[in-house]
């Protein structure tokens, strides 16, 4: 649309997983140091005389929002679907877990990412979630229906 900017975030977190059932390393415990990038697309504000006059969002709102939505729940914590076999020895020993009850593959991640930050108000063009330096999902906003996203059962991760 006429007159509208992009601009984005960047965000890292770290945490853990496993893939019950992947054919490859990854089904083992492991971690990551996650790259997220928050792309967000619209007009900016026209009303002279406001702080924000000129801005799509305020960087330092989007900071805090993703912060506490996102980075919050799943930095350094064990991103689980809830049938990992390590995951009560887990929650046992007091260690921080995060149940999302889908498959944490990228792919996954980033909807949930996305959908998130779709339904707080952000006008979220696109996430993408960097798994490893070389390895990337990324969900178009667009492509998330109101209801949410539908979950991949399948997939792998880039060690």
């Amino acid at each position: 649309m006429l007159g509208e900017v992009t601009v984005c975030k960047i965000f890292s977190f770290d945490a853990a997983h496993q893939l019950v059932g992947h054919k490859g390393k990854c089904a083992n415990v492991h971690g990551h140091t996650y790259r997220l990038e928050v792309v967000l697309k619209g007009k900016p504000v026209a009303e002279e005389g406001r702080s924000d006059e000129g801005f799509v969002v305020d960087f330092g709102d989007i900071k805090a929002l993703v912060k506490e939505q996102v980075v919050d729940l799943l930095d350094h914590a064990f991103l689980a679907k809830g049938d990992e076999p390590v995951l009560e020895s887990l929650k046992e020993s007091g260690s921080k877990t995060a149940v999302l009850s889908f498959r944490t593959t990228a792919e996954n991640l980033a909807s949930y990412i996305t959908y998130t930050l779709k339904a707080s108000g952000l006008p979220v063009y696109s996430v993408k979630l960097w798994e490893t330096p070389t390895a990337w999902a990324e969900v178009l906003a667009a492509d998330i229906p109101e209801e949410g996203p539908s979950y991949r059962l399948y997939g792998g991760c880039d060690l």
